[in-house]
């Protein structure tokens, strides 16, 4: 069994398990809306897909993980620039279960 979910305007495909990175601050609850889910045979989507419960749990040391920065650098004759980026918070969020 698996769904597909929605959270801060990303989609991901879970099953029980699994884990997944958000772009979100770790003080959020994550909030996840089922789009579809496929059991066996059995396909619900739209207000069907919509009562499906998806329990989750924030994983506890791997919360707080910098995502890949970001640069950029200029050159000319005259001078040379260096400008780091930003670094996104990540939060990795473990689906504990599925249940119809």
């Amino acid at each position: 069994m698996y769904a597909v979910i929605k959270v801060a305007g990303k989609q991901f495909r879970v099953a029980k398990g699994d884990e997944i990175l958000l772009d979100q601050p770790a003080a959020q609850d994550v909030v996840a809306e089922v789009l579809m889910l496929v059991d066996g045979k059995k396909v619900l989507t739209g207000a069907d897909a919509a009562k499906v419960k998806i329990a989750t749990t924030k994983g506890g040391v791997i919360v707080d993980d910098l995502g890949r920065t970001m640069n950029f650098r200029p050159k000319s004759s005259r001078s040379s620039k260096r400008i780091m980026g930003h670094r996104r918070k990540r939060v990795t969020v473990k689906i504990d279960s599925i249940t119809v």
